[in-house]
């Protein structure tokens, strides 16, 4: 048994032990309470007050400790992910989705478990989790994981589909850094496709002031470059 599934189990274990003990604290002094101010007719009311409050109490328990499983599944996976311990990473990953699908941490889990693919370079699997995480997120959160995709599209050499994606970022961008990320992206798709003149007119114009201008000058001193003549020609 790995040293993160032992943690995991000790870490549910903990969170468990004193549920029962809450739970008739809690209902105790409710029971009290009703007693001293209503009299002895109440208490064959009670049970029907037992029953109502257990499923409410246990409810809560419940969520707070699905929330708390799937936290600690999330921190794992990071940590291994930082560590370039990706397969590790998905394991955490997936019994995250699988056991709690629902979890407020589910999108990133989701989106995580895309980068990780991407570094294993299964880009497929990356598509779909980053596919599926997009209609779950902001409009400001999804722009980072369109730029994951269309760099998971340029790796399974699908130029136009990243061009496609391309023009929904732009559309979204309402910063100018935003905007010249996509133009440089833009560029190195027609770069991908084998039209360097027309890749080379994109490049030209980011702005010298764009933290993209340096690297689109590379792309444009490579691309207009004078072909190196073999040795034995």
């Amino acid at each position: 048994m790995s040293a993160s599934k032992m943690d995991h189990k000790e870490f549910q274990r903990r969170l468990k032990e004193d549920e029962l003990a809450h739970f008739l604290d809690e209902f105790r002094s409710a029971a009290v309470n009703l007693y001293e101010n209503y009299g002895r007719q109440i208490v064959l009311g009670l049970s029907l007050i037992a029953v109502i409050m257990a499923a409410g109490y246990f409810w809560r328990v419940k969520s707070s400790n699905d929330f708390a499983y799937s936290q600690q599944l999330y921190s794992n996976a990071v940590a291994y992910s930082e560590n370039d311990q990706h397969a590790e990473a998905l394991t955490e990953l997936n019994s995250l989705l699988d056991d709690y699908p629902n979890s407020q941490v589910a999108v990133l889990a989701r989106v995580l478990r895309g980068d990780c693919y991407v570094k294993m370079g299964e880009f497929n699997n990356a598509l779909n989790d980053y596919r599926q995480a997009l209609p779950l997120l902001k409009t400001e959160e999804s722009l980072m994981v369109r730029f994951a995709i269309v760099q998971s599209l340029r790796s399974l050499v699908q130029p136009d589909e990243a061009l496609r994606e391309l023009d929904v970022i732009e559309q979204q961008a309402k910063s100018p850094i935003v905007k010249e990320q996509v133009a440089y992206l833009r560029g190195c798709c027609y770069e991908d496709k084998g039209e360097n003149a027309k890749a080379v007119e994109i490049f030209k114009t980011i702005p010298p002031e764009s933290r993209w201008y340096n690297l689109a000058i590379e792309k444009i001193n490579w691309l207009e470059a004078e072909p190196v003549p073999a040795i034995n020609s």
